[in-house]
């Protein structure tokens, strides 16, 4: 059954084509006048014309222009490109700058704090989608061959006006997020970070995974979105199967390919550092909507948790054994990919 309204899906391989012949094509036409005039737009083009997918080279450009120096968020962010385990799901340069921002905050914060980042999260959703007038990569890319470079090179402006301006939670989604939160710590759950940690025998578990991991929580800061198991599954299919591009000769040759139809033979693992993640982030998505009818937090439990109502029967409802079920079978899926 689709999905937020898509009917169709392109492939993974048949999205990464298109996406990187749009970068190629606005990479060689128009580098200059589409940078200069702003150095983090230019930033963010080098990045992904040396890196060839769109997660990691916004990862990438958040920790150059913030000076950190982290290469394992570029790489836990690989798997994102061309959306969460697929293309019919948000755009990496939608879910980059979350785990970016996710990562500067510890689990220890306040419920306040987190509460704070909550909100900024679902105020940089509302400005992606306003902007790119989506959140899903194929509709995106389907939007026009600049649609993509747009996505990426826009991240900044989006990220500012949400930080800057997340506008008030009401006082009801306080109290239902708090809640549910506070249910959470209580039981020692979170969908994603309880997936890492079922896999620590297979990955390396550090603090920037976790937290970058920790805005997945609820179907992405908590709007019933995608699966947080899921997403955190992704991510070590990331951590343990990735590395990181950063070779232009070697994306200008997968470009090429792709624009030759050699679709195949481009996307293979030794061609760009990210892709073999990438496709078994795709595997395990189309696994994940097999095992459990979709991959959205909403239609898998039917509530919305900016409603206390709708939290407290969720946490009546015994919904929280089901998650951890769910992030037990996506750990031990994970485990057999890797």
């Amino acid at each position: 059954m689709a999905e937020n309204g898509i009917s169709h899906s392109l492939s993974r391989r048949e999205f990464a084509r298109k996406s990187l012949i749009a970068a190629a094509g606005i990479g060689a036409i128009s580098l200059a006048g589409y940078g200069f005039y702003n150095k983090k737009k230019l930033r963010s083009l080098n990045n992904l014309l040396r890196m060839g997918h769109c997660a990691p080279s916004v990862m990438q450009t958040l920790t150059d222009l913030y000076g950190i120096d982290s290469s394992n968020l570029v790489l836990y962010a690989g798997a994102m490109a061309g959306g969460i385990a697929g293309s019919d799901m948000e755009c990496g340069a939608l879910t980059a700058p979350l785990m970016f921002m996710s990562s500067r905050t510890t689990d220890s914060a306040p419920v306040e704090e987190k509460l704070r980042l909550i909100n900024i999260s679902q105020a940089y959703y509302k400005e992606f989608i306003n902007y790119n007038n989506a959140f899903a990569c194929r509709i995106i890319q389907g939007n026009g061959i600049s649609s993509c470079m747009k996505a990426v090179c826009g991240v900044h402006q989006l990220r500012a006006s949400a930080i800057s301006d997340p506008g008030e939670m009401s006082e009801e989604k306080k109290e239902a997020l708090s809640l549910l939160m506070c249910e959470f710590e209580n039981h020692s759950f979170h969908c994603a970070q309880n997936v890492l940690k079922n896999l620590s025998e297979k990955i390396t578990l550090t603090k920037e995974l976790l937290q970058a991991s920790w805005i997945f929580t609820g179907g992405i800061a908590m709007m019933n979105r995608t699966c947080g198991a899921l997403a955190g599954g992704v991510m070590a299919l990331s951590a343990a199967t990735a590395s990181i591009e950063q070779d232009y000769s070697r994306v200008a040759r997968m470009t090429w390919l792709l624009m030759h139809n050699k679709t195949d033979e481009a996307m293979k693992d030794e061609v760009n550092s990210f892709n073999r993640s990438i496709r078994l982030s795709e595997e395990l998505g189309n696994w994940f909507r097999k095992e459990f009818g979709s991959t959205s937090c909403n239609r898998i439990w039917g509530y919305d948790f900016a409603k206390t109502r709708d939290v407290e029967n969720f946490i009546n409802g015994s919904c929280i054994k089901h998650c951890k079920n769910i992030a037990e079978k996506v750990a031990e899926k994970v485990s057999s990919m890797i």
